[in-house]
């Protein structure tokens, strides 16, 4: 969007915000006439069009004062219509489904006075979004039929994306996320390229969130997580100019879901707070009740009293299959908290609530967790085969993966099956630590996890027998701090004066001798506090050392795979894209993020993060010589994520991208790409010619 774009809208904002002149009789909050008297009365053109702005940015409280303040006269005029239908959009968002039943059927009924295609599309787009919210599907199908030939009607490109737009989440749902996808572009396309676009920014915004929906669904997660970056970059730039700084909540509850999905809990769980934060400010309760439950299930096998606490506030935010989701997430929490019959009355509490079973990823999710509330295994089996077939049928190819994977574990059969299964998420990007959310994937393997084993890639956490070990069973921060210490310095023994002055620094070693022994024993007594094994079998000591000795860390495991991996890449070219692709899974997220000040781990973590970086590098080079177009595409964003400003990543995205065809895409990428070279003061390269010949055709030459 331009600068110019963006000024008219902070302008309009602001002269609507602060308008002082006028007073009258608005419209009560359900629409009705005989409201208090206010100030600043805005025309019905006037309120339509920032109702919808709001709106579509994700701040419904704003569109409901901007509601408030519009003179409505109950005139079936097409911007009183659409100023109702984009007021119930709003109370919906806000958590007020009543309300926003009542203000959709006034401008359903209002329709039958006015022919204008504007309101008809806006209103039938709006009437199915709140029918779909109450789980009313046949009628929420039939009022975007009737908006989608409005729309189509009017010949109005702009309309029909918003109508598409509107549509997207529900047809999403459905298990038409690749026609959403169709649907969305080929609107786009109508309204022509990027930097001739006149339309305000929200809309874009907006489609641009839902693309990113779209690609989660099909399991494709990096294109997903280019959307929603993409989107929220938008959102910042916007809310800058028009000094709202909560915007871009929904892009970030996206974000965390793509995080979570592929097991990146701690990125997940800062983009769900962050979500939590915005959403509040902004009023969008359904936002809010999402990332609630987002950030449940990601804390929720580490932190399962905490996540409860966050689930059940999630429950009591907003109705429908965001209500029944978040009653779900409870459910696993308490699962992983091992409090199974909490878990068995969350879902009986779901499955009870309306619409529950009428949409097929809502009621798959209920199938799993009700698997995982019986002690009976062929009961369990039968559920669990039922939402497979679901998330089948709702084209949700991580899902079907996820549950498959599951059966081979909970059946003990293993085998191809779990090979193929387990192969299927890591296509998709899902790494190990996926299973360290509540869910699913959690319950299957916890049986199977090393007695003891400590993970520093994306945060600091100890498993025990599979569970994490919550806080209050560490006595002593120095005994955790210990432990972090002796991870960084690779587990190799550590002279004892090296671990106090860090542990304890600018205090007399003397004193501190005594400390640390204490330390070394709680930390022993977390790791096995039944003593079931030898002292050192864990942490290894002496009188003059410590060091860790059979103890599993995550970060040794996957500098020794990488070692490994890169070593066969020299030596055997293409034959070693299996083991590089392997290595680069185990890669979690930077070490010991929970420490960013700790001089100690900032050795580690660099020497982990170049060479992941490597790695993904590698593979990119890799996926180009076997002519593998969307794993080269695949790696090139993954470098991105890690450094924005790698000009010749940049280059080579584009190019791919231009030279498989993909020309708006490749356009997009040099614009952002623009962007970030601009920010650091170095001057952008032209847009590349592309390579006519097919991404297979490059591999081999």
């Amino acid at each position: 969007m331009s600068t110019a774009q963006l000024e008219d809208h902070k302008r309009e904002y602001t002269a609507a915000a602060g308008e002082p002149a006028r007073s009258a009789h608005l419209p009560g909050p359900d629409g009705a006439a005989g409201g208090e008297p206010r100030t600043g009365v805005l025309d019905a053109a006037e309120g339509r069009r920032l109702t919808m702005a709001h709106q579509l940015l994700g701040e419904p409280a704003r569109a409901l004062e901007v509601h408030r303040r519009t003179g409505l006269t109950g005139a079936a005029t097409p911007d009183e219509i659409a100023a109702l239908a984009w007021a119930a959009a709003a109370y919906c968002a806000h958590g007020e489904l009543r309300r926003a039943q009542a203000s959709v059927r006034r401008a359903v009924a209002a329709l039958t006075h006015c022919g204008d295609p504007g309101a008809q599309a806006v209103t039938h787009a709006v009437a199915a979004v709140v029918a779909a919210c109450d789980g009313r599907g046949a009628v929420a199908e039939h009022h975007r039929e009737l908006a989608g030939e409005a729309a189509c009607g009017s010949g109005d490109p702009a309309l029909v994306l918003l109508v598409r737009t509107c549509a997207a989440q529900e047809r999403i749902e459905q298990g038409e996320a690749r026609r959403v996808l169709a649907g969305l572009d080929t609107a786009l396309t109508a309204l022509g390229p990027d930097d001739e676009r006149a339309e305000p920014p929200e809309l874009l915004l907006a489609a641009g969130c839902l693309r990113g929906c779209a690609h989660l669904a099909l399991g494709e997660l990096d294109y997903a997580a280019a959307e929603f970056g993409r989107a929220l970059a938008g959102y910042q730039r916007l809310g800058e100019a028009t000094g709202h700084a909560a915007l871009g909540a929904r892009a970030l509850l996206g974000l965390g879901d793509v995080h979570r999905e592929r097991g990146a809990l701690g990125p997940a769980r800062a983009a769900y707070q962050e979500a939590v934060v915005r959403s509040e400010q902004c009023g969008d309760r359904e936002v809010l009740a999402a990332a609630l439950t987002g950030l449940a299930l990601a804390r929720g096998a580490e932190e399962p009293r905490a996540a409860a606490l966050l689930a059940r506030r999630a429950v009591g935010q907003c109705a429908g299959r965001t209500r029944i989701r978040a009653l779900i997430a409870a459910g696993w929490v308490a699962l992983a908290d091992e409090r199974p019959e909490i878990a068995a009355e969350a879902a009986r509490q779901a499955a009870g609530e309306p619409g529950a079973q009428a949409c097929r990823p809502v009621f798959a999710e209920l199938l799993e967790l009700e698997a995982m509330c019986t002690r009976e295994p062929r009961v369990r089996d039968r559920l669990l085969e039922d939402a497979q077939a679901m998330w089948t049928a709702a084209r949700r190819p991580v899902a079907v993966a996820r549950v498959a994977a599951a059966r081979a574990l909970l059946s003990g059969a293993g085998g191809p099956e779990l090979r193929e299964a387990v192969g299927r998420l890591r296509q998709s990007g899902v790494r190990e630590r996926a299973a360290d959310a509540a869910g699913l994937l959690n319950r299957a393997t916890a049986p199977l996890r090393p007695s003891a084993a400590v993970r520093v890639l994306g945060g600091f956490q100890v498993l025990r027998d599979g569970v994490p070990v919550g806080p209050e069973e560490w006595q002593s921060k120095k005994a955790r701090d210990l432990l972090k210490l002796l991870v960084a310095r690779r587990g190799l023994p550590t002279p004892r004066e090296v671990v106090v002055e860090a542990l304890w620094p600018e205090e007399d070693p003397a004193r501190c001798a005594n400390r640390l022994s204490v330390a070394l024993s709680i930390l022993r007594l977390v790791l096995d506090p039944e003593r079931r094994l030898a002292q050192d079998h864990f942490i290894a000591a002496d009188k003059h050392v410590i060091g860790i000795a059979r103890l599993r860390v995550d970060v040794r495991d996957f500098l020794a795979a990488a070692r490994h991996a890169l070593a066969l890449a020299d030596r055997s070219g293409g034959h070693a894209y299996a083991a590089l692709a392997d290595a680069e899974r185990l890669y979690r997220g930077d070490v010991l993020e929970d420490e960013p000040y700790a001089e100690w781990a900032v050795a580690l973590r660099e020497e982990a993060q170049a060479v992941h970086a490597e790695l993904l590098a590698r593979l990119a080079t890799a996926a180009a010589e076997r002519g593998d177009h969307h794993a080269e595409v695949h790696f090139r964003l993954r470098l991105l994520e890690r450094d924005p400003y790698d000009e010749e990543t940049h280059l080579a995205l584009i190019a791919l991208l231009a030279a498989a065809g993909r020309h708006g895409e490749a356009r997009r990428r040099h614009v952002l790409y623009v962007e970030r070279m601009l920010e650091i003061d170095v001057e952008p390269s032209p847009f590349p010619r592309p390579d006519r010949r097919a991404p297979a055709q490059r591999g081999r030459d």
